[in-house]
């Protein structure tokens, strides 16, 4: 389903934390410029896929010039982030998406997300929710931003739901075992390596895992 066919009108949102800052539970394994390289890589990743996907636009909030020019070699629209966390970023972001477009948050960690995946949350009504292996919430949309308020962070997929049923929409919650982990520790770059695929932050992660002896590849 495609706008071009007459399918959803889906805005997408992907919000990434200054680099400086990013992965931090990943210091004891990996110095200040692997982290920022690993986090550019994932969010290039996000963004080819989403520019393959049935959006009609992408814009990424950010307080980071690097980021930027991920984003602009990948056709999405900058925002630069004024606030303090990510939920008040969130909010920042759509003020310029009209009321009746659908509005799809994907955070720029999870790198094995696929055209496909957006496309199959797009078949669905009311709001859409792939849950992290946590119990946060990886992927998330949502029929329009108008009255929508963004809860992510611990347990935010049951406090998702909540606000689904709040705005009285229908929820359904769909595990995507490619999408329910985001890497933040040592094992999920272990397993975003061995998982099948070759996107680049997969490339990197091999790299890198290999370089310090974690892991032998075929």
């Amino acid at each position: 389903m495609s706008v071009k066919d007459g399918g959803m009108d889906i805005h997408a949102i992907v919000p990434v934390k200054e680099l400086r800052r990013a992965k931090q539970r990943l210091a004891h394994a990996l110095d200040v410029h692997e982290r920022r390289t690993l986090s550019l890589a994932m969010l290039g990743d996000v963004l080819a896929a989403l520019s393959r996907s049935p959006v009609r636009r992408v814009t990424v909030i950010s307080q980071d010039a690097a980021v930027f020019q991920i984003a602009t070699a990948h056709g999405a629209t900058m925002v630069t982030d004024m606030t303090s966390d990510l939920n008040s970023a969130l909010q920042q972001a759509v003020e310029d998406v009209p009321d009746d477009a659908a509005i799809l948050v994907a955070p720029s960690d999870i790198p094995l997300l696929r055209a496909e995946d957006v496309a199959l949350l797009s078949k669905y009504s009311g709001v859409v929710i792939v849950p992290a292996h946590d119990g946060g919430t990886n992927l998330l949309l949502a029929p329009s931003a108008k009255g929508w308020t963004f809860l992510f962070g611990p347990d935010s997929c049951a406090r998702h739901c909540a606000e689904a049923r709040r705005c009285g929409l229908p929820v359904h919650v769909m595990r995507l075992p490619h999408l329910e982990r985001d890497v933040d520790e040592i094992d999920d770059l272990i397993w975003l390596a061995q998982q099948p695929g070759n996107t680049s932050a997969q490339r990197l992660a091999r790299e890198l895992l290999e370089h310090r002896g974690a892991c032998r590849w075929q």
